[in-house]
């Protein structure tokens, strides 16, 4: 009897092996991470980028502030100065019959006059920047962002005096041309457009007692008004070295 021996190949038969399910879940798992990983990789590089961003407006700031510093310092010691020279204009007043003091008599209300634009304006470079392309967001420390709010917010403060100044001077400007000559002014200004003490001891104006108390009043005004911007110009200025201390501590940019 014939035994037969049937053969996968000889029937033309063929199997092709089938894949484990896990070997599925492995492909997609191995997929997965590759695209994860590209997303991480992706996500680390805008962070860095963001970073550097970040810090380099935290450099641009502290320059911004050392410019308000200086500039703050400078604002203060001209308004010191203006206040003695008020001083000294209030005790002039007090003696106008003594004709020999009207040439410093006219020296002096000229020079409270061109110190009326003594104003502080501060670097907003770097702030504007921010503004203008969105990206406050990138100062993402709280200490720090809150402390240039805060900063910011207190030199509106200070324009406030400013603007009420101003609108001392305004009050005053009237009653000076009643007590004081415009045409000698107009000798005291240089080409430098400097102020000079005129010659001799020009007259003053025919004035009325109405006039001096209107000019004496309206300059208490400024005064007041001078004392007030001093003292918000040294709080600012203290708030200013405050918030270049902490970015500099924050950002390690001893």
């Amino acid at each position: 009897m014939e035994v037969h021996h049937h053969s996968h190949f000889a029937s033309g038969e063929t199997h092709i092996e089938r894949k484990k399910w896990t070997h599925y879940v492995w492909e997609f798992f191995m997929l997965f991470l590759a695209v994860f990983c590209g997303f991480l990789a992706e996500y680390a590089l805008e962070h860095k980028i963001e970073a550097d961003r970040e810090k380099q407006y935290a450099i641009s700031m502290v320059e911004d502030l050392k410019l308000d510093t200086a500039a703050l310092n400078r604002i203060i010691q001209l308004r010191t100065n203006r206040l003695v020279m008020l001083d000294s204009l209030f005790l002039l007043l007090d003696e106008t019959e003594n004709s020999s003091n009207l040439s410093i008599l006219y020296y002096y209300s000229a020079m409270t006059s061109r110190f009326g634009s003594l104003q502080f304006i501060y670097n907003d470079r770097t702030i504007q920047q921010l503004k203008n392309s969105g990206s406050l967001r990138l100062i993402r420390n709280k200490i720090v962002s809150d402390s240039i709010t805060l900063y910011y917010g207190s030199i509106r403060r200070l324009e406030n005096v400013q603007e009420r100044e101003d609108r001392n001077f305004q009050d005053l400007k009237p009653y000076r041309l009643k007590i004081f000559d415009g045409r000698i002014y107009d000798k005291m200004f240089t080409n430098s457009d400097r102020i000079q003490r005129p010659g001799g001891n020009p007259a003053l104006l025919q004035y009325t007692k109405d006039d001096l108390n209107g000019f004496i009043g309206n300059l208490v005004a400024v005064k007041a008004s001078n004392i007030g911007y001093i003292r918000f110009s040294m709080d600012l200025l203290k708030q200013a070295i405050n918030v270049l201390n902490t970015i500099k501590k924050e950002y390690h940019l001893y």
